[in-house]
Order: C-alpha cells, then sequence, then structure tokens
C-alpha cells in the first residue's frame, strides 16, 4: 500500500521539475512496473542508476549523493499502515466539527474496502495536519485553562453553587488536557460561568467616601484568595439568580472593569470563531460583519449582539459551502457523463467524485479544485480527440487528391484509402503515408518526396521543444533519424503521444500542486500567502511547474524550524529569569502567573506543533516577556528602595519626616505600592483620630451582625485603606489599590 513512487516523485521535483516524471516513467519502463507496483528495493535500483545521473546533470555530484541518500534513509523508514490511521480516527474521532475528521473517515472506509496507495498517502498527510491541529487546540486551551484556574480564585470566596459548578468544570477541564483531549464544551460553559461571576464581583466594588458605606468581608479569618472586591452579605444571595447589572447605576470605574471583561471574553470568542471557520472568512455574507465586529473589539466596545450574528453568519455560510459543493459535484458528475470518452479514462475522476460526495456526506468539506481540475483535462482531450479526428479526415482528403492526380501505380493506395473507416485513421493512415512515399520514390519523384520530407522536418523541429520538457526525446530523436534516412516517418504518432504526455503531465501538475496547495494553507500567517499565489499563477499556465512552489514551502519549512530553535531559546531564558524573581510580589506578578503555565505546556508541545501553534507561542511569549520586563523594573526597584531606605538611614529619614519606623515584624508586608504602615495601637505616620473611630464602628457592626470580622478595605480614588486585625492589634496599611490583592494575599498567610 505504500506509495513508493509518490515518495520518491515528491522529493524529486524540487530539483528535476517535471522532469521527474519522465525519469521515473523511464525507470518504470525499465523494472517493467506500473507506479504502484513500485517497492522500496526497487526505488533504491532507481535512485542509485538512473536518478542519481540524472540529478548529476543538474546539481554538483555531492548535492545529488546527498538528495539520493536522503531518498534512500525516507525509503528504509517503516511507514505507518491502515492500523496507525484507524487508531488516528479513533482519536479524532471525537471532534465531529472537524471537516478535517470526516474527510479521514472517509478515506478509512476505502481502503479498508480496497487498498489505494494515493488515497493512503492523502490519510497519511491528513493525519499529520490533524496531530498539528489538536495540539494548537490543546494549546489554546491551555491558555483558557490558566484563565478559568485565574478566574477560580478570584471568585471562590464568594461560595454558593455556581462557585461550586465553576470548580468542578475546571477539573474536568484539567484532567481532559492532562490527558490530550478537549474538552470544547466544558470551557465554553466554565468561561461563561466564570464571566458572570467576575461581573457580579466586578459590580459589587464599593468606593465610599464615607464610613457608613464601608464594604467589608464577615469571616473569621482573612480570606485565603482575596481579591480587590468584597461582597456584603445582602448580596450573596444574588448569586443563585440570574444576573442582571445596571451599568448606569455603577461607578463609572466599575462599568469600564465589567466592559473590559466581556471585550476580553468576545476577543477570545472571536479568535475561536476565526479558527473553527477558517475557510469562511472571505464570504460575502460573513467578512462585512466580521470587520465591523473586529473594529468594535478593536475599540475596547463590546460586540454583543453582532457577534452573535457572526456567529449565525458563519453557521449559514458553511451550510451554504455544503450544498453549494452538492450542487457542484452533481454539475461535475454530469459534465464527466457526457464527455465522449472510453469509460476506463474517466473511470478515476468518477471514483474521486463519489469519494468527495461520501466526505460531504460525512460533515466534511471536500476540495472540488483537483476534481474540477481532472475534469478540465478529459474535456480537453475529448476536444484534442475531436481535433485529431477532423484533421485525420483533412489529411485523408488532400491524399486522395494527390493520389488521383498520380499514375495507376497509385490507384491500388487511392482505393484502400477512400475504404478506411474514419475509426481505423489513427492507426493506418500514417502507414498508407509511408507507402505512398515509398511510391514516390520508386517512381522517381524525388522532387516531391524531398518537399514531404522537408515539410515533415520542419514540422518535427517545431515539436522539439516540447518533447524535450515531457521526457519524449528519444521519440523525436527516432522520427528525426528516419526523415535523414529518407523515410517519411509517422509524425502523428508524436503528435498523439506529446498529447498525451502533455495531459497527463498537466494533471499530475495539478494535482501534486493541490497537495501543496492544501500543505500552504496551514502556513497562513507565516508567509504562506505568497505561495498560495503563486500557486494560482502557476495553475493558469498550460504546463504547471510544482518544483518552485516546493522549494518555497521547503524554504517555510526551514523558517519554521528556526523559529521553534527562536522560542525555545527564548522560553528557556524566560523561565530562568523568572525563577530569580518567584519570591517577589506585585500587580504585575500576578498579571503574569496565568501565562505561566501556557507557556511551560508551549514547551513541552513544541516540537509537534505547526504554523498556527508557533505563532499561537509567540504571541503569548511576547505578551509574558513584557510583563517579566516590569517585574523585573519593579523588584530592582523595590531592591533599591530596601537598600537605601534600611537600618541606620531608614531611621534618620523617619526621624527627619517626623515619622517613627515600622515595626520590623511586619517588614513581610512592605511590598511595592505600601505606602504607610504599622498597628492603631502604637506608632502610625497616618492621623490615628479618625481611624480610632472606625475601628470603633466596625467593632459595632461586628456586634450587631455577631460575626468577627476580617480584613476591612476602604477605596480612596487610587488607593486603598486596610484595617485588619493582626496579633491582637489592629493593622493599618494605606497603599495604590493595584497592590492591595497581594498584600491581602501576603496578610493572609500571618
Amino acid at each position: 500500500m505504500r506509495d513508493v513512487y509518490g515518495e520518491i516523485l515528491e522529493a524529486l521535483r524540487p530539483h528535476l521539475g517535471p522532469r521527474a516524471h519522465a525519469v521515473l516513467d523511464e525507470g518504470l519502463k525499465r523494472l517493467g512496473k506500473r507506479p504502484h507496483e513500485l517497492t522500496p528495493k526497487d526505488g533504491e535500483v532507481l535512485l542509485k542508476g538512473l536518478v542519481f545521473r540524472e540529478l548529476q546533470a543538474r546539481l554538483s555530484p555531492g548535492e545529488a549523493r546527498q538528495v539520493v541518500e536522503g531518498v534512500l534513509a525516507r525509503l528504509k523508514e517503516e511507514a505507518p499502515g491502515l492500523e496507525a490511521l484507524e487508531e488516528a480516527l479513533k482519536r479524532f474521532g471525537l471532534y465531529l466539527d472537524w471537516p478535517e475528521v470526516a474527510r479521514l473517515r472517509t478515506l478509512v472506509n476505502h481502503l479498508r474496502q480496497r487498498p489505494d496507495p494515493k488515497l493512503f498517502r492523502e490519510a497519511q498527510e491528513l493525519r499529520e495536519a490533524l496531530e498539528e491541529k489538536l495540539e494548537e487546540a490543546l494549546l489554546r486551551q491551555a491558555k483558557d485553562l490558566a484563565h478559568l484556574e485565574e478566574s477560580l480564585e478570584r471568585v471562590r470566596h464568594l461560595g454558593g453553587p455556581k462557585v461550586r459548578r465553576l470548580e468542578s468544570l475546571v477539573e474536568m477541564v484539567r484532567q481532559a488536557q492532562a490527558e490530550g483531549l478537549l474538552a470544547q464544551a466544558e470551557v465554553e460553559r466554565a468561561r461563561k460561568l466564570a464571566l458572570e461571576l467576575r461581573k457580579l464581583l466586578e459590580s459589587s466594588v464599593a468606593q465610599p467616601p464615607t464610613l457608613p458605606e464601608i464594604v467589608f468581608e464577615t469571616v473569621e479569618e482573612a480570606p485565603r484568595h482575596p481579591t480587590e472586591a468584597y461582597l456584603t452579605v445582602e448580596e450573596a444571595g444574588d448569586l443563585e439568580g440570574e444576573l442582571v447589572i445596571d451599568l448606569e447605576a455603577l461607578p463609572e470605574e466599575a462599568a469600564r472593569r465589567l466592559q473590559a471583561l466581556e471585550v476580553e471574553e468576545e476577543r477570545r470568542r472571536l479568535e475561536a470563531l476565526r479558527a473553527r471557520y477558517a475557510p469562511l472568512l472571505e464570504r460575502a455574507t460573513v467578512s462585512p460583519l466580521l470587520a465591523e465586529v473586529e473594529a468594535l473589539l478593536q475599540a475596547g466596545t463590546p460586540a454583543g449582539e453582532k457577534l452573535a450574528l457572526l456567529e449565525k453568519a458563519f453557521q449559514e455560510a458553511e451550510a451554504n459551502l455544503r450544498a453549494e459543493k452538492r450542487a457542484r459535484l452533481i454539475q461535475l458528475s454530469e459534465a464527466l457523463r457526457a464527455l465522449p470518452l472510453p469509460e476506463e479514462a474517466k473511470a478515476p475522476l468518477e471514483s474521486a467524485l463519489r469519494l468527495a460526495e461520501e466526505t460531504l456526506k460525512e460533515g466534511g468539506l471536500p476540495d472540488l479544485l483537483p476534481l474540477e481540475g481532472e475534469l478540465r483535462r478529459l474535456e480537453e482531450e475529448a476536444k484534442r480527440l475531436e481535433e485529431e479526428a477532423k484533421r485525420l479526415e483533412e489529411e485523408r482528403q488532400a491524399l486522395k487528391g494527390e493520389l488521383a492526380q498520380k499514375g495507376e501505380a497509385f490507384l491500388p493506395l487511392l482505393r484502400e484509402l477512400e475504404a478506411l473507416p474514419q475509426e481505423a485513421l489513427p492507426e493506418r493512415l500514417p502507414e498508407i503515408k509511408a507507402r505512398y512515399a515509398q511510391l514516390l520514390k520508386a517512381q522517381g519523384e524525388e522532387a516531391a518526396l524531398k518537399a514531404k520530407l522537408a515539410e515533415a522536418s520542419e514540422a518535427l523541429e517545431a515539436l522539439r521543444e516540447e518533447a524535450q520538457a515531457l521526457g519524449l526525446e528519444g521519440a523525436w530523436e527516432e522520427a528525426k533519424k528516419a526523415l535523414e534516412e529518407g523515410r517519411l516517418e509517422d509524425l502523428e504518432a508524436l503528435r498523439k503521444a506529446l498529447g498525451e504526455a502533455r495531459a497527463r503531465a498537466r494533471g499530475m501538475a495539478l494535482e501534486e500542486l493541490g497537495r501543496l496547495q492544501a500543505l500552504a494553507e496551514r502556513f497562513r500567517g507565516f508567509g504562506g500567502e505568497g505561495v498560495l499565489r503563486a500557486i494560482e499563477e502557476e495553475k493558469a499556465k498550460p504546463l504547471p511547474d510544482p518544483a518552485p512552489i516546493a522549494r518555497a514551502l521547503q524554504a517555510l519549512k526551514r523558517r519554521l524550524e528556526t523559529k521553534r530553535e527562536e522560542l525555545f531559546t527564548r522560553l528557556t531564558a524566560f523561565f530562568q529569569a523568572h525563577a530569580r524573581l518567584q519570591g517577589f510580589q506585585s500587580e504585575t506578578g500576578r498579571r503574569l502567573k496565568p501565562l505561566l503555565p501556557v507557556l511551560e505546556s508551549a514547551r513541552e508541545k513544541l516540537p509537534r506543533l505547526g504554523p498556527q501553534g508557533l505563532l499561537q507561542v509567540e504571541s503569548t511569549l511576547a505578551q509574558a516577556e513584557a510583563l517579566l520586563g516590569e517585574l523585573e523594573k519593579e523588584a530592582e526597584a523595590a531592591k533599591a528602595v530596601l537598600r537605601e531606605l534600611k537600618g541606620a538611614d531608614l531611621e534618620a529619614l523617619l526621624e527627619a519626616l517626623g515619622t517613627p519606623p515600622p515595626p520590623q515584624d511586619l517588614d513581610r508586608l512592605r511590598l511595592p505600592g505600601v505606602e504607610a504602615l504599622g498597628y492603631l495601637e502604637g506608632d502610625l505616620p497616618l492621623p490615628k483620630e479618625p481611624l480610632w473611630k472606625l475601628k470603633e464602628a466596625l467593632d459595632r457592626l461586628d456586634e450587631a451582625l455577631a460575626q468577627r470580622r476580617g480584613p476591612a478595605a476602604l477605596a480612596f480614588g487610587g488607593k486603598a485603606l486596610v484595617l485588619a486585625p493582626l496579633k491582637g492589634k489592629t493593622l493599618v496599611a494605606l497603599l495604590e489599590r493595584p497592590a492591595l490583592s497581594a498584600f491581602l494575599l501576603e496578610l493572609s498567610g500571618s
């Protein structure tokens, strides 16, 4: 079942171009075999003999040897069999909405019934593409999982059924990720629930200017996973109902945060839609709406209903595309049936059309371009045969006229020519013309014979370039030799051979270009667009040459490997740099934290990722590197401050400012962004009287609620004031709002 011929042909095309077909066909003739009968051992014989000599004519001996050795090494590798394809189908069969899975299922079903090297090769390439697609999807799922885990940490302290449901969904996604499976439905449900809880949390943020509006958390201990927002007891019940938030009733800052959450989630949904419906992005019913949604999200405005309409437009476009392909398949079948060609000539395309129809029924989207190209080839062949028949009839009439003007010696030949049926002309007319030339010579009409020989020689010379391009130099040389010897050679046989070779070469070139096009599609965004344009230009040529396209794709593959090595180096450097900052906490570190597991997963998957996956990794890594740069600057600034403001220098500075030094047992709470820190009962660089009143009010509220409070936070624009019971005292801290989460997290460990 292994397509040895196809493997060798693919390896030789970048070096020999269309000549690769002729060289291998010549080798097959010498071996007395057909392409599907070629074994790896036969391939080795061809490579070491005929192919190596041909390569030496175009490359240096060292380069030719390197090409041959590379192909031999691939031939010696054990190719995966049908069992490997069935195993892959079992794995990918879970993803019913992937069109490639439907195509693979159709191919495997056919291969179970009858071996076919060409279909087997397509199935292998499809399996590789699916492996690549799955790795890229798992990378996106790792990013989703990191986002969900971060969201869960933010809302876990809220409690309630929805939080427990979110925990359950996150655990399902985590387990699926560990097993290398996609949990698409669970991810979508979890993200929707996480967004709802985050919006509720953000809408509950209080920014009161006066004491009665202080919002605090009534728990016995500091929260394990604190956030910047706290819920009142009355608001906790809202978690069980439908979430309805009136943005106009919220403070402007809270409304902006809610809007940012919605935009972030919609961007992710749009990215998923683009990946899912990639072949439909240019459809007329989709592209305007897609551009509108992208513009809204880029401006930071939620798309809302527009995004829902876009998803619906994608679904309708896919349904329309299926209907169009189904209708086109019917048209192709009817056109093929109407062609005046032998059934054996139409059989391969009929089989391919049935395969495409089965793919469509399975839910796939078959590529009809190669089938349309094959139909055009058959139409051209039918047209060529029709023109050939017309030309032969014209030649018969012209020859009849000549013979009628000759003497009685030519009458038997004339009668024989008149009696020939139309279908016998291709075979018998050249023979009659040769006998006519002999009669001319025998009758002493040397001038007429020379004129005909000159005419034939001129016609033969016009065919020389095409014969060389199609690998028929041998047949051309034989015809040339016959004319030089005075024999009126049958040029029609050569023309017919050239026509067949031309049609065959064009068909094979278009088929190869179709295969290369599928590969180039995977390189979109990585330089594949230029290759795709070159493929379309090449298809328009009378005799396309896939060699430049193959070389361009090889260059892209080399660039891909270079990018892979570059990303591995950058990832290694990133994690080494981050390891030096693990003990440092800040708001920037909190923003960086969700990206770490994504990059860990990316580093592990890097050898298996394709172009799109590497682009994802590069984008995420660039974002993480920028945050790491900020984190390094913050750490350096913090170290500089600590070096300058510790010990005697700190005491001297505080004395100069009239502010007592903070207690030494609070050193670990002096995080970046903390401006003032101390105990209310001791020396404190803040006015104590209003703080004592605030503490007394909180104590009375504790008594009324019969609860023991934890930290209480009061927001003043970009600042936050925290009062927290600690070691029998009341800790007071004034800090920047972005540092609040890290401060409360550190405080919870006290």
